[in-house]
């Protein structure tokens, strides 16, 4: 538990110097609107997204699209409620303001992600990538999302609790924290595939070696997890579902957090087209989209070696997310990808295996990250 807090603490403080830096080299103040908080300290850690959560937290779901010139047509019910939630709950508690608490949230969230991946990857990889898995996850460009207003620690977590609970063969508590991360984010409802390929794994492997997969499907409504399994996978679809009702309500549309999208300029695509696109466009792509084309890169080529080492589960959730996400194409796409979890867990195994690599590597990565948190403290365009 020691190494996650330390790597977690030495990337923190490293962010924070950064961002303060950067906003005291701010050149002109006035046009930096996203102001959360007095403190610098605190204040560098909310841009853009911040203020859709602290709307949540402060009137609930809006009832119409806003006609704000900043942001024409939108409306926070792109975002999903448990993250605003969770805070309004700190708030409570112990008096924070909504902003201090969407931050305590975050880092509480993202401290126990660590330590539960770092336990993880061990099992599955070994030490030594489990301890590269935490540099990763500390060090990686968009890393400082994890500590800021942003809900991608608090999805991380139960994207690692749901693929931990689902390898082990614990339904109930794997659809439980399926559940929660569809309250987190729609993407969660994407859980719902490694869960299968891990049922079949654990539950149908020897049955259908022995009469063939269609006996096995056949046959695994009478197993005996089947029950729970079942119940695991209701629960998610459940949550998504009484979400999706709540928006019917409010605003007349069942999908209104994707219909929403559009106002944010995503667009549909084709996902080889997204990633391509950087490429046949060489000369007129915008700089801020090439942090997302990268990491669709890299999470292309994890997507691969997940497939070859044969980690079914791991690989199909990968595959599937990031499929999902370059159909709404490059934008944010860095951030996005980040609480994929298997990425970094089979990222971390082949810094283990290649280590010299792996230390080449890191310089690169960490300026990277010194570079976006700078863009992030002074809001850059590129969230």
């Amino acid at each position: 538990m020691l190494f996650p807090l330390v790597a977690f603490l030495i990337s923190r403080l490293a962010m924070l110097v950064i961002g303060l830096v950067a906003r005291d080299q701010m050149l002109d103040p006035v046009e930096y609107v996203w102001v959360y908080h007095d403190r610098v300290w605190l204040d560098i850690w909310g841009v853009w997204d911040t203020g859709w959560f602290l709307s949540i937290m402060s009137h609930g779901y809006d009832h119409a699209v806003s006609t704000n010139p900043d942001t024409p047509s939108q409306a926070n019910w792109a975002f999903f409620p448990l993250y605003p939630m969770l805070a309004a709950v700190v708030a409570d508690l112990t008096g924070l303001s909504d902003f201090v608490s969407l931050l305590v949230v975050s880092n509480l969230c993202f401290i126990a992600a660590l330590i539960w991946m770092r336990a993880e990857t061990a099992d599955l990889y070994g030490p030594k990538a489990a301890n590269w898995t935490v540099v990763l996850l500390c060090a990686v460009p968009g890393s400082h999302v994890f500590s800021s207003a942003y809900s991608e620690s608090t999805f991380l977590l139960f994207v690692v609790g749901t693929l931990a609970m689902a390898r082990n063969g614990h339904w109930l508590a794997a659809g439980c924290l399926a559940a929660l991360a569809v309250l987190t984010r729609n993407f969660g409802v994407l859980l719902l595939v490694p869960m299968a390929v891990y049922f079949v794994e654990r539950e149908l492997k020897s049955q259908t070696h022995k009469a063939g997969w269609m006996a096995g499907l056949l046959t695994a409504p009478r197993s005996r997890p089947f029950p729970a399994f079942a119940a695991a996978v209701l629960l998610p679809c459940l949550a998504l579902g009484g979400f999706m009702a709540f928006l019917h309500e409010r605003t007349g549309d069942f999908l209104a957090f994707v219909t929403i999208q559009t106002a944010w300029g995503r667009t549909a695509d084709w996902p080889i087209m997204a990633l391509l696109r950087p490429v046949l466009e060489l000369g007129r792509f915008p700089l801020a989209l090439w942090p997302s084309a990268i990491a669709g890169w890299v999470a292309t080529g994890l997507c691969i070696v997940l497939v070859w080492k044969r980690q079914w589960a791991h690989a199909a959730f990968s595959i599937v997310g990031l499929a999902i996400l370059l159909t709404a194409g490059l934008l944010s796409l860095f951030r996005l990808v980040l609480p994929i979890a298997p990425f970094f867990m089979m990222a971390g195994s082949l810094m283990a295996c290649w280590p010299r690599i792996g230390f080449a590597l890191l310089p690169a990565i960490v300026l990277t990250e010194a570079y976006l948190i700078w863009g992030w403290a002074l809001g850059w365009p590129v969230y």
